[in-house]
């Protein structure tokens, strides 16, 4: 399977250096701004947030990822580059054209690579996150809370609105509230979207 690239770089050197290091790869289709990408490699000697939205303006599609290659990387734009869709950071200095290879292609697997130092920084943000703000609000990393996890539970038991309804001890019009507040939060199409985020977050 042929993964669609976009190179993106504020210098046209570090731009064509990515590029030239891809193109042989028969795994790797190289497009250009405007076109459909699966992954945008965002290659800066330093990246901080206004490169990180810069990135997110060129996702083509909220599946699209990004794969950042960068000399410098601070810690506090970690959380932005997450909603910018970054799930690998690669230092610039040696970087190679297998190791690029690799990654592009694990990022497609579902796979992440970055620094020791940049993931510690990440998981201690996110439990500073839900210590202070998801935990007391009833809220989990996934943005969902109790109350809809045990609705979705039910959906992907295969329960009708009536039967969750009677089995949580709410109304209908409670349990399709609640299933509407996190369909709508969260940009989900419909029940069985809703179902399938809460699986792949593994909360069910």
């Amino acid at each position: 399977m042929t993964v669609r690239v976009l190179v993106h770089a504020s210098d046209p050197v570090n731009r064509a250096g990515v590029a030239a290091l891809l193109r042989p790869a028969r795994e790797v289709e190289l497009v250009i701004e405007g076109e459909e990408s699966d992954i945008v490699v965002l290659a800066e000697s330093t990246v901080a947030a206004a490169q990180l939205e810069e990135v997110d303006r060129l996702r083509t599609t909220r599946r699209t990822r990004c794969v950042v290659v960068a000399g410098r990387f601070a810690e506090k734009d970690l959380m932005t580059a997450v909603r910018c869709g970054v799930v690998s950071v690669l230092p610039f200095e040696g970087v190679s054209a297998t190791k690029l290879l690799s990654t592009i292609v694990g990022v497609g697997q579902g796979r992440s690579v970055m620094p020791h130092r940049l993931q510690a920084a990440l998981l201690r943000q996110l439990n500073e996150l839900r210590r202070d703000l998801l935990t007391p609000n009833g809220l989990t990393l996934s943005g969902l809370d109790e109350r809809e996890l045990d609705v979705l539970g039910l959906i992907a038991e295969g329960f009708r609105t009536d039967e969750i309804a009677a089995k949580l001890s709410y109304s209908e019009g409670t349990v399709k509230s609640v299933l509407h507040g996190a369909m709508t939060r969260l940009n989900l199409a419909n029940r069985a979207h809703a179902v399938a985020y809460a699986i792949r977050a593994g909360l069910l």
